[in-house]
């Protein structure tokens, strides 16, 4: 869900511009002419997500887009590419946010 307030939604066109990104609050903030605080605060009020809940799931819809056009992807690269430390940090980001490990999600698809 993308917010609608122009800072806010600024951001978030940031951080999906590149989700393998460690987007850091502070510095999105700068950008867009504001506070972390205050964008920590419409993150919230806009997504009823805190802003690093959110752009894990931006990461994941990105690794779902990926997983969806290259079914030949290994969990291991994806992990990789998308910049998680490791393969079980990275299925377990992905099972919080769609339920299903990446191995289940692409068997399922």
């Amino acid at each position: 869900m993308l917010p609608h307030e122009p800072r806010c939604r600024r951001a978030a066109e940031l951080v999906l511009a590149d989700p393998t990104e460690t987007h850091d609050i502070a510095d999105l903030a700068r950008e867009v002419g504001t506070l972390a605080r205050t964008l920590s605060r419409l993150f919230s009020a806009e997504t009823q997500l805190s802003f690093k809940s959110w752009c894990q799931r931006a990461r994941i819809a990105a690794a779902i887009e990926r997983l969806s056009v290259d079914a030949t992807l290994s969990v291991k690269q994806l992990a990789a590419d998308l910049g998680y430390a490791s393969v079980p940090a990275f299925s377990h980001a992905f099972r919080q946010v769609t339920g299903k490990t990446p191995t289940e999600f692409s068997e399922t698809k």
